[in-house]
Order: C-alpha cells, then structure tokens, then sequence
C-alpha cells in the first residue's frame, strides 16, 4: 500500500503482515491467491519475511540463494494462485505457481494464508501480489489471526473451503502440496470454537460461479433494518448504468423511507484546465437515485491521488482499495476486499463473475459506541463531496481486471503442465502434459529463446498427451516456458512446477562439500547460511602465505583429500554421522524438509559422497566401515513429524529408501573386503537388526 504518515495506527505497510507475530513457532506454509502477480516481490519480499530469510538477495548473492533454498525447502508448502491471464515470471522453483482458469469472470480474489506451526494469519485484501500494490497504491486490508485461543470456524472454514475450490480451477502436483497444507491448518486449529454472541462480528463474502451474488450474501447478514448511509470505496465501475448493476442493487438494498445517501468515494484530482475536479467515475453513477424522493442522494467524494501526504514527501499514489460501509442508527457493517463496485466484481454479471474475496465486520451498536467510531474511522475516505458543474470532468477508468473487455488471450488449456521431474549433472529432465485438442495454426514451445518443442515435431510423435524433454543442464532449473501460438499472433508463459521435493538441485556455491566443511556446517547450531558465512569468514585468501594449512570448504574431483591418516579419517567421518543422525531425527512439516536433509547439500547423499572422496581407494575396508557405521547409525533414526502432527508417508519412504540404498551400497563393496572386514559387518548387522526387533 502507499506510505503513511507514521504514526497512524489505523493503517500499516502490507508487508509487515507477512512478518510473523510473536510466539507464532516455525513458518509451515504459505498459500495465497492474486489477480496479477510480481515473482520478485513475492519471493524476495513477502515469503522472506515469512520465512524469516535474513540475508539480502543483492548484497549475500550466494549465501541469500542458500538461505532461500534451506528455509523454503522446510516448508510443507509455498504456493501462489494466479489468474490464468497473468501466470507469468522467473521464480525460484522452491515455491510453486498455479494458474487459475475460471469457467467465466477471472480470478480476482486476494487471500494469503500464513501458516506457523503456533499461529495462523489469514490476509484479505484489495491488492495483488505486485510492486504497485504493496509499494504505491492506495490500497485496503484485513487480517484475521488464529491460534489454539481464537479459531473462529465460522471464519476459518469457508475461507479454506473456497480456497478448495480455487484450487480446483488449478491442475498438476503442486496442487496436491497445497491441498495438503489447507489439510495441516484445518486439523491444527481447534475444530469446538464457535463466533462470539456479541461485539464485533466477521463474516466473508466470498464470490464465483454458482455462488449467491454479494448484495444477496450481504443482505442475509444484516438485520431487518436496512442501511441509511453507504460509503463506496471503488477505482472502477461498469461502463453504463445496469438494471441489475452495482449502483440500482445498493439503493434496493438502502432505506426505502425517510433520508438515505449514497457516498462514492472515488479518485480524483484538480483539475488545471476547467478550475474544477477531474474525478474517476462515469457521471451515469448518479442517475442510479431514486426519482420522486426529495431526501436521497448520491454524493460523489475526491479521494486525491496527486500530492498524497506520506512520509517520504507528496507523491502520486493511485487509488486500488475497494470498500463499502453501511450504517443505520443501531448498527454497522464494513466489507473489505476485493471486489470492485461493478457488475463481474460484484457477481451481478451471469456471464462473467469473478471469483472475488470480501471480510465483512459488523457491530450492533448505537451511532456513538466507541469502537463503532473506530470501525468507521479506519476506512479510506475521499474530501468533501463535490458539486456538479459544468467544470467537474468525469473521467472514468473502467476496470482492467474485468473479462468485459478484451484482454490478451491466456495460455490455451492444451498447455496443461510442465513439470521438473529431476536435475542430474548435465541435464533437467521435463515432463510436458497436453489437453486435447491442440489450438488452430502452428506453436512452438521456447526456453530462454531456444525452441525445445514445436506443432509439427509433436505431431511426429503421434501427437501424444505427454512428452518427455531432456534439456542440456545451464544455468538453474527452468521456472517458465514461453509458447507462441495461432502461427505466432499469441504468446504467453508456462509456469514450470517441481513433480516432487527432491526434483531440484542443490545450489551450485554446495555442490560437493568436503567431510570437514560437513562436519562443521551439520553440528553447528546456526542456520546453514550462516554457519557457511562464519567458515567462509575463517577461509585465508589467495595472498595468505598459510593457504596450506586451510582446510578447504570445497573438494573438487580432481585435488586428492589429505586431511590425515585413514584414523584421523574415519574419526572424522564417525563424527559427522552423528550429527548427520541428530539432523534427520529433528522434527519434520514436510516431504520437502525431508528431501532437503536427505538429498540436499548437506544431507545423507552429500556426506556419503564426501566420506567416498576421502577414502583411500587402495583400502576397501575403510569404504565397507563406513558404509556399515553410516547403515547402522542411521537405521536408528526415528523420523518425528513437526507442529505436534505425524509425519508425511513419503518421510517414511525417503528414509527407508536412503537405509536400503545404504545397505545395497555396502553388499557391493563387501567382496573386495578382507574376511575379517565381512565377519565385522555380519556381526554388526545382526546386532542392529536384534536391536530393532
């Protein structure tokens, strides 16, 4: 949102609401939904605040990407949905991107679900997941905060119900990790919690096809008297004045006796040319008043966004938010969202409604309660109602969100999903899965400008429903495809999903750590990047004259270990797998986490790998040793889940699949041993295998 004045506790920095409050426990996922979509910001601003990464993607470089790639790996899940029209951007592939294709309308809703392990806060808002919502517009939110102190189910069930169903209008693997985090807050939060009887009551307009429309949702919350005032808060409207449009279903909803008044809140500003106000909405807005009454009005009021007042200074800040207050003498209600006060933002339009997003307070109080003052004082509200004249310009800016108009086609439904199925040394390896039938004309599929696919090779394939790519590994993995269609009048991008949590490949600045840079980095109790910047702190430069002293922090392939004799060596190791025991036994929210600890830069794989490199290979006996030790350490790991839940099946898995493969591994190397290093291991087996049973 745009800056404020500081001080003013009625408003804040959106971001802040990604921070976590205190006593919240461990970040466990993120699911939230927008219009249009920024990936830088999302991912450098709002999931690193969540996930609390502290390091600076300019100035860390290297040691932000390793922060970014621990914490987020830990997560059950960090997903955004966005409307099929502006599913776009380079990301990193830790988080993942569904597009939203809605049967009509667009999906237009603004909700962000943050789950900590103690805490969950569920944000409601106008804004999108951009720079100019969350930097430069004048926008509106709310947040609901849930624990085992406060879970309203009222609120929290079709909040998580709906976003189900967005869910639904989305496809591939990541949709399951997201299923499974709503799964996660819907069995952590106390189930018996019911809405308070009194005070401040919320409630959740939530719009889309086969939904009741929000004035019908609206009405059936509020009591029989109807509203004497309205406040409408709105940047866009429809381009003509409807029967059945937003303006004629608030006056059917508002007093039908006695006074009564419409206030439209809209963005304006002085105009140089007529002396007068250039304000953002078409004039047929005040034709909605009802004829023959002499006490009700439409008042149009100026929300400047030309020399805001902030902090830094005037500056020009558009208006975005989208509110509607309604008072009578004895109550009042404020809706906040997303909804825009026209006929597809309102779902009055049957052929295109919205799937829209609204938190309603309500509070049954007389006009001079306290905390009703409050509740009205917190909305965003425009000057002095202007008089219309022959100098008042009306210059609408009709709703670009909107399926009215004619936006760039998306993406055709034949593009289903593109999937990352795993990163080997020298290639990424691509699941491609169509929708039949293809679109008319010619199509090609490119990743950084290089074609990978095209119709014609497709079809030469028999055109099949899925295809397998192996792209040559430069670079990271690959985030979006970018496809042309309709002989190239069409372009859009594909967003690219992991098939599962270990599909992604370390970070080049890990890839092949020595046995003592693991051994510091696994037993240390600081987070790996920071462990890694205190040994990186530690390593000489290239103009220290004791460089042959260091140990390095990287082995490469072709420098031969000589950190000491094979004792020293397997001491080393011994202790390493200690740590690396303690690491996988430490409470796990995800598959991922799992993933991460097993096949990560500083998981199992990568300290077996290291244990390898050091050994001598004239010695088999020391390759078989620790083979064994690693077996036995680690098939007594017990796998506990995290956030007081069970841990996912596929942890299990991964853990029995790295015990088997240990054990396959060390039956491979045991025929080039001597008899006494086969006897040693035969007896340490069977002592393991007693132990366990």
């Amino acid at each position: 949102m745009a800056r404020v004045k500081k001080g003013d506790p009625a408003q804040c920095q959106l971001l802040s609401l990604w921070q976590p409050p205190p006593k919240a426990g461990d970040p466990v996922g993120v699911l939230a939904t927008t219009f249009t979509l920024d990936t830088a910001l999302f991912e450098e601003e709002c999931l690193a605040r969540f996930a609390d990464v502290q390091s600076d993607p300019l100035r860390d470089g290297a040691l932000y990407r390793i922060e970014r790639e621990e914490k987020l790996a830990s997560l059950k899940c960090a997903a955004v949905i966005a409307d099929i029209h502006h599913c776009a951007g380079r990301r990193s592939l830790r988080w993942d991107l569904l597009a939203a294709r809605p049967k009509s309308g667009v999906m237009h809703a603004k909700i962000s679900l943050l789950a900590w392990s103690e805490h969950v806060r569920i944000i409601v808002a106008s804004s999108n997941l951009t720079n100019d919502g969350y930097r430069r517009n004048q926008e509106c939110v709310a947040a609901i905060e849930f624990n085992d102190g406060f879970s309203d189910r009222a609120l929290l069930d079709p909040l998580l119900a709906y976003l189900r169903d967005l869910l639904a209008i989305t496809s591939g693997p990541a949709q399951a990790r997201a299923e499974g985090l709503l799964n996660w807050v819907d069995g952590r939060l106390p189930k018996e919690q019911v809405t308070p009887a009194r005070g401040l009551q919320r409630r959740v307009i939530l719009l889309g096809p086969n939904r009741k429309n929000f004035f019908e949702q609206l009405a059936e919350m509020l009591p029989g008297e109807p509203p004497e005032q309205a406040h409408v808060v709105s940047p866009f409207f429809d381009p003509d004045l409807r029967e059945n449009g937003p303006e004629n279903s608030l006056w059917r909803l508002m007093k039908r006796r006695g006074t009564a008044e419409v206030h439209l809140h809209v963005a304006g500003e002085a105009s140089a040319e007529t002396n007068g106000w250039l304000l953002e909405v078409p004039e047929h807005v005040l034709n909605a008043t009802p004829k023959g009454r002499g006490d009700v009005a439409t008042r149009l009021h100026p929300i400047l966004v030309a020399g805001v007042p902030t902090d830094t200074g005037p500056e020009r800040r558009p208006l975005h938010a989208k509110t509607l207050m309604l008072s009578h003498e004895k109550w009042s209600a404020l809706v906040i969202g997303s909804s825009n006060f026209t006929s597809a933002g309102m779902g009055l339009n049957a052929y295109a409604r919205n799937y829209e997003a609204n938190l309603v307070y309500f509070l049954r109080t007389p006009a001079n309660d306290s905390l009703r003052k409050a509740l009205e004082t917190r909305t965003l509200r425009g000057g002095p109602a202007v008089v219309r004249t022959p100098s008042t310009i009306f210059a609408p800016a009709f709703d670009p969100d909107s399926p009215e108009g004619e936006p760039q086609p998306p993406l055709p439904v034949f593009f289903g999903e593109a999937a990352l199925d795993s990163s080997g040394d020298t290639h990424y390896e691509l699941t491609l899965t169509f929708v039949l039938p293809p679109p008319e004309g010619e199509w090609a599929i490119c990743l950084d400008q290089s074609v990978i696919l095209t119709s014609s090779g497709w079809r030469s394939q028999s055109q099949p429903t899925s295809i397998h790519l192996s792209l040559p590994r430069s670079g990271p993995p690959p985030s979006v495809l970018t496809v042309d269609w309709a002989n190239g009048t069409h372009v859009a991008d594909w967003p690219v999903n992991v098939s599962t949590a270990d599909a992604l490949p370390a970070p080049d600045e890990l890839k092949g750590l020595s046995l003592a840079a693991l051994l510091e980095l696994l037993s240390s109790t600081r987070p790996l990047h920071e462990a890694l910047r205190a040994w990186l702190r530690r390593q000489p430069n290239d103009d220290d004259s004791n460089v042959e002293l260091a140990i390095e922090l990287i082995d490469p392939h072709a420098k031969v270990d000589t950190s000491g004799f094979m004792v020293k060596r397997v001491q080393r190791a011994c202790w390493a797998m200690q740590s690396l025991r303690a690491r996988l036994e430490q409470p796990v929210l995800s598959s991922s986490s799992m993933a991460w600890r097993i096949k990560g830069p500083v998981g199992a794989y990568a300290m077996l790998a290291a244990m390898q490199r050091q050994c001598d290979p004239k010695l088999p006996d020391e390759w078989a040793f620790l083979l064994c030790e690693l077996w036995r350490e680690l098939a007594a790991v017990t796998v506990k889940g995290g956030g007081g839940r069970e841990p996912e099946p596929e942890s299990f898995q991964m853990m029995e699949g790295l015990i088997g493969d240990l054990h396959e591994r060390l039956m491979n190397a045991l025929p080039q041993c001597t008899y006494e290093m086969r006897t040693y291991v035969a007896d340490a087996m069977s002592e393991t295998n007693d132990a366990a049973s």
